[in-house]
């Protein structure tokens, strides 16, 4: 338990050194986060048990931290925090093998009603609508929804989530390196060469998903000596099972409850737009316990190492670190709707920059429930009856944060007496906001 303790007590020290300017506002902004309730606006945040300030200072506390180097160090300081902790507190998948998967995803940050902001079409569950988009770079630290993400950033307007992405990788491995069994798991948009390319050059290796009618190419044949070689070989349809080449390796997987996988691995395919790359592809196709195929169409996947000399994955370890990614999805739907993810609906001329700040502070409250998570499962606390499963999802965590802090003696913060503001000189006028219009880029219309 001392260890749990700990560790919280870490992560609490790094959040206060990471602001340069109202540590102590920020800091008890992310408790109250992680208390609850459930918010709407940043402002509902004062019906939290643990918030210590008025409203008005959790906004000039916002307002006066909106620094790109505050958001820089924290986020440096959780990867450290997460290195140093994340064998005590996390839960190891043991059908991901020696493999640590990284996940890439873009999801929506609605704003629906700003027009001081510029701002375009983001793509989310409900369609198109007016807001900002989000690149969001994860790992899971355990089973369920307990995927943290390492960095959140605003996708700049007129930018696709893709091509940010990839500089975001890049950005990061710069940082923080890349080792050998890191792969990064990414959706069939990030499965184009234009996007593998950077990836490859960053050092990363990756598994992604591709659609089912997309169309790759064996290796070249030998020279014939004659004429140009060959780039590429005979054309395979992921589309036609007749044009797919002999397996080169077979799985079966499994599961408790009966059903199982068929997962097979071809290990060098060629894309047309980037033939000299070697890939590899596999095909997985579930079955329910009866033996009836669950989906109509099989799943595949490619993987790209970033080096000939780096290992492969499995037939089942390929499977297993796609499935795995369908934590993200989990993961922000929890953000969204308990902690307020997309609730920081800020206006004016440094919007963008406070909605970075906020989309952190939610984010290192979910590194915060994590933290808390493992002091729940320690055997020293007796817990309320209603928890009966004993499952250490992100709900239940945040359902007993408060009980845990009033265990650690954290209590809401105590506002510092600074006398009274001078005002405004007289005489001030302020220009009115900048208006904008909703950026969309459209699409260029074919020469005649």
């Amino acid at each position: 338990m001392k260890n749990f303790v700990k560790s919280i007590n870490e992560l609490r020290e790094i959040v206060k050194k990471a602001f340069l300017y109202r540590s102590e506002v920020l800091s008890n902004i992310i408790e109250a986060l992680v208390v609850g309730p459930r918010i709407a606006t940043p402002s509902e945040l004062a019906a939290s048990p643990m918030l210590g300030y008025q409203w008005s200072s959790l906004y000039s506390g916002i307002r006066a931290a909106d620094e790109t180097l505050s958001i820089r160090r924290l986020r440096d300081g959780r990867i450290v925090w997460l290195e140093k902790w994340q064998e005590q507190l996390g839960q190891k998948d043991e059908s991901l093998g020696k493999w640590r998967p990284k996940i890439l995803d873009a999801t929506n940050y609605d704003r629906p009603k700003t027009r001081t902001v510029k701002i375009g079409y983001a793509h989310g569950a409900d369609g198109m609508k007016p807001g900002h988009t989000l690149s969001m770079l994860s790992e899971p630290v355990a089973e369920g929804s307990w995927t943290l993400p390492l960095e959140i950033a605003l996708v700049e307007v007129g930018q696709s989530a893709t091509e940010f992405g990839v500089q975001q990788v890049a950005g990061f491995i710069k940082r923080h390196g890349w080792n050998p069994d890191d792969v990064l798991t990414v959706d069939c948009a990030y499965t184009n060469a234009p996007t593998l390319k950077p990836m490859k050059e960053a050092g990363a290796n990756v598994l992604g998903r591709v659609s089912g009618s997309r169309v790759f190419y064996l290796p070249p044949p030998p020279y014939s000596g004659f004429g140009r070689p060959k780039v590429r070989g005979r054309k395979i349809k992921l589309s036609d099972a007749r044009t797919l080449p002999p397996i080169d390796l077979f799985e079966k997987v499994v599961e408790a409850d009966g059903s199982y996988y068929e997962i097979s691995r071809w290990n060098d395919v060629r894309m047309k737009k980037w033939p000299p790359q070697p890939l590899v592809l596999y095909r997985v196709v579930e079955y329910k316990a009866n033996g009836e195929q669950k989906y109509k169409r099989p799943l595949w996947l490619i993987y790209m190492a970033a080096s000939e000399q780096m290992p492969i994955p499995t037939p089942s370890e390929g499977q297993a670190i796609y499935d795995g990614r369908f934590s993200i999805e989990h993961s922000i739907r929890f953000m969204k709707r308990e902690i307020g993810l997309d609730a920081g609906q800020f206006n004016g001329a440094d919007a963008e920059l406070r909605c970075q700040l906020w989309v952190e502070l939610v984010a290192t409250a979910m590194w915060m429930l994590f933290a808390l998570r493992g002091l729940a499962q320690s055997k020293d606390l007796q817990w309320p009856a209603w928890w009966r499963s004993r499952r250490l999802t992100p709900g239940a965590v945040r359902r007993l944060a408060l009980a845990l802090f009033v265990k650690l003696g954290i209590g809401p913060a105590q506002p510092q007496v600074h006398g009274k503001s001078p005002g405004r000189v007289l005489g001030t006028r302020f220009e009115p906001r900048k208006r904008f219009r909703i950026f969309r880029k459209r699409k260029r219309r074919p020469a005649a």
